[in-house]
């Protein structure tokens, strides 16, 4: 598709125009950053219809976009239409067609050279004035803080339970570090595997193989992926080895929805799609409060515009410099109702009793 893009340039003579319904996705993958910094230091986008999905009866994404063969001037700006308010939204193609023909409806015009000031360039032309500018008053979050990808088994069937198949006797919950966890002379201990949408606390559901310090894992990695064995070693050490059991805050990498970030304690191996946060806990208990914050998801909109939150991406978030000014204790009492709720489910290791027969709650139980 981008093919198309770069030979229509080609094709064009100066200061005419080309024209396209394409996939929207050159628009903020990482994979066409080069293909975006070249037209938009090459090219002038006129204007953009971004339709969404259910255009053409189709479910995917489609845009329809006109693009003169000119250097775009300082003052010019192109005019966006976004047809849609969710990315995963499917619509009827009469929906689309009343949204196109309302002129009000999500028009935007927007500075080309906008774009050239958020890492990658890519083509957020809905972003206000004040989320753009966080970009160059802010620190990307990678600077902040060190997100890391965690452990991938190679093999879950094999290496991973939820935690209430295995024998609580061969499981270790709180160690601090992988020494302290070879010690204990256990097999399972916690994993962090991402999961469903869930912030401030929670998905605490798995647990790993980890015995003999990843004896078996890092072995089955090397079987199953020999290129991966660095030279004069035996076996593959898993990603972001030094940090597991250290708390982190943490996030799903694949979600049809917003983000969610969730507080781990001490005691969590992170697996590769539960990426993590990791820095002093004072950090961490701000991190977690920015980056659960309104705004902060309509920059990861656009930044990760897939159902994937890769590490790479989400570290690109600007993180205000009055991120230590954050209210401590409000973070802390969001992560302990999320922690309450958590455990009074029957899948959190915590459990004690059911909320609806616990003593003290008989009268609700008779009203229900």
């Amino acid at each position: 598709m981008t093919a198309f893009m770069i030979r229509a340039q080609t094709l064009t003579a100066r200061l005419g125009s080309w024209a396209m319904i394409n996939l929207p996705s050159w628009m903020s993958l990482k994979s066409f950053e080069d293909l975006r910094h070249d037209l938009l230091r090459d090219q002038r986008i006129i204007s953009m219809v971004h339709l969404g999905r259910g255009v053409f009866g189709s479910d995917f994404g489609t845009v329809a976009f006109v693009v003169a063969n000119a250097v775009a001037p300082p003052t010019s700006r192109g005019v966006y239409r976004r047809l849609f308010e969710q990315h995963v939204q499917v619509r009827s193609v009469a929906t689309i067609e009343s949204l196109f023909l309302d002129g009000a409806y999500n028009r935007f015009e927007v500075s080309q050279s906008d774009f050239t000031e958020i890492p990658g360039s890519p083509i957020v032309y809905w972003l206000s004035e004040k989320i753009k500018a966080t970009f160059s008053t802010g620190k990307p979050l990678d600077e902040t803080s060190t997100p890391l990808v965690g452990l991938r088994t190679g093999d879950n069937a094999r290496f991973m339970r939820q935690w209430w198949e295995v024998s609580d006797d061969r499981s270790a919950f709180n160690c601090d570090s992988l020494k302290a966890a070879e010690a204990t002379e256990a097999r399972w201990f916690p994993y962090n595997k991402g999961g469903a949408f869930r912030r401030w606390y929670g998905n605490h559901e798995f647990v790993v193989n980890w015995e003999y310090d990843g004896k078996e894992i890092e072995e089955g990695l090397a079987e199953r992926y020999p290129y991966l064995v660095p030279t004069g070693k035996t076996l593959v050490r898993g990603q972001g080895r030094n940090q597991y059991f250290s708390p982190s805050v943490s996030w799903s990498d694949i979600s049809s929805g917003a983000p969610s970030f969730r507080r781990f304690p001490t005691g969590f191996i992170h697996g590769n799609k539960g990426n993590s946060l990791f820095g002093t806990s004072t950090l961490l208990d701000s991190l977690l409060g920015v980056m659960n914050a309104p705004c902060v998801t309509v920059i990861l909109e656009a930044l990760t515009p897939t159902m994937t939150a890769s590490v790479g991406d989400v570290g690109k978030t600007p993180i205000p410099d009055t991120l230590t000014d954050l209210s401590r204790s409000t973070i802390d009492s969001l992560v302990a109702i999320a922690k309450s709720d958590w455990d009074e489910s029957e899948i959190s290791w915590n459990f004690s009793s059911n909320p609806l027969i616990r003593p003290g709650q008989a009268q609700c139980s008779e009203m229900l």
